[in-house]
């Protein structure tokens, strides 16, 4: 797909984000929703932009999101952390979620973040593994 400018990519892939629902993960047996926080991680690290590489690399596979998600049967791997949030140390935990999809059959690594023990799993970000 052919874009003018990067900003253009960036509008285009996030109306196809934004139409993304929450979504059940037989992986971690709980609901996964998306947030323009999750979004804003593809394009941002930190208070960085991407490289228009990196951008290119994450924002393409954003259609693959789902899915990873349903075809991935169990979680790849689970990371906890203590991170401060709203000024609160508090318990974040990731899951990684991987499954063999699209045309070239590509490992695609889908990550989930949770606040908490009762928070809601997030999406956080995408990526070729």
């Amino acid at each position: 797909m052919g874009f003018s400018t990067t900003e253009e990519m960036i509008k285009y892939y996030r109306s196809i984000y934004s139409g993304i629902s929450p979504i059940y993960s037989k992986a971690i047996q709980d609901t996964i929703y998306f947030s323009m926080s999750g979004f804003k991680h593809l394009v941002y690290k930190g208070k960085h932009r991407r490289t228009n590489a990196a951008l290119r690399g994450r924002l393409v596979l954003i259609p693959l999101i789902i899915p990873v998600i349903k075809e991935c049967k169990e979680e790849q791997e689970i990371r906890i952390r203590r991170e401060r949030i709203d000024g609160k140390n508090v318990r974040v935990t990731y899951y990684a979620l991987e499954a063999h999809v699209g045309k070239a059959n590509a490992l695609v690594r889908v990550v989930t973040r949770k606040v908490g023990e009762e928070g809601k799993h997030y999406f956080h970000s995408v990526m070729k593994h």
